[in-house]
């Protein structure tokens, strides 16, 4: 890859600012996305050279990353560049395969733009991360907030078919309200709120108590 003698020198300036920042710290060249700078913390957690994810080029992301994580982040570096705002980032938890390890280590991590041309178009972004699996229960919170987020892609198109009334009698339900306590707290009759409850059975698919209480969860309901 060959960098223009302007992100070099920016490279080259910043570069022992990065070193001496708590966290991973990365650039990448705005397109592809391709690493062009990563501090050392960061090439030594994931067992490789600089030279060496530079000739990954944009493979780097499936190599290192989780790329179900993907849907979620690439909307977010859309809107980056499309805002173009200096004072602008977004954060999000990622999953990276360490050196050495079989399961993903969970980072928690910043992004936002770095480096513009002479026009103020957007060259660099620069990402910091860092590592929470030491965090007492953040990695468990973190594991639980992408079952929920795969699970809301899977079935928001199921979900987008209950009416105002439906949604209100399954936030009941995932209470373990009966028909008849249902019918009590939104004042319709049990027959009423038993129609709802088959309904919403047959609409979401759902075959056990349990999962009234996911979607209620994954949908905000409660």
């Amino acid at each position: 890859m060959q960098l223009s003698k302007a992100i070099q020198n920016k490279i080259d300036e910043f570069a022992p600012y990065a070193e001496l920042m708590p966290g991973v710290v990365v650039l990448h060249l705005i397109g592809d996305f391709p690493v062009v700078y990563m501090s050392s913390k960061g090439l030594k957690t994931l067992g490789v050279t600089l030279q060496q994810l530079i000739d990954l080029g944009p493979d780097y992301h499936s190599r290192f990353f989780n790329i179900d994580d993907m849907a979620d982040f690439l909307p977010k570096i859309e809107s980056l560049l499309r805002n173009n705002n200096a004072d602008e980032s977004f954060s999000y938890f990622q999953q990276v395969k360490c050196a050495g390890e079989k399961d993903w280590t969970w980072h928690i991590s910043s992004t936002r733009l770095f480096m513009w041309d002479e026009n103020g178009k957007p060259l660099l972004t620069i990402t910091t991360a860092i590592p929470i699996n030491q965090m007492k229960h953040i990695e468990a919170k973190a594991e639980r907030l992408l079952k929920e987020n795969n699970f809301i892609k899977q079935h928001i198109a199921a979900f987008a078919t209950l009416s105002k009334r439906e949604k209100a009698v399954l936030t009941e339900i995932a209470q373990g309200k009966t028909s008849i306590e249902v019918a009590e707290a939104l004042f319709i009759s049990p027959e009423t709120a038993q129609t709802h409850r088959r309904n919403i059975r047959a609409k979401l698919s759902i075959t056990n108590a349990i999962e009234f209480a996911e979607y209620a969860r994954a949908f905000d309901l409660i």
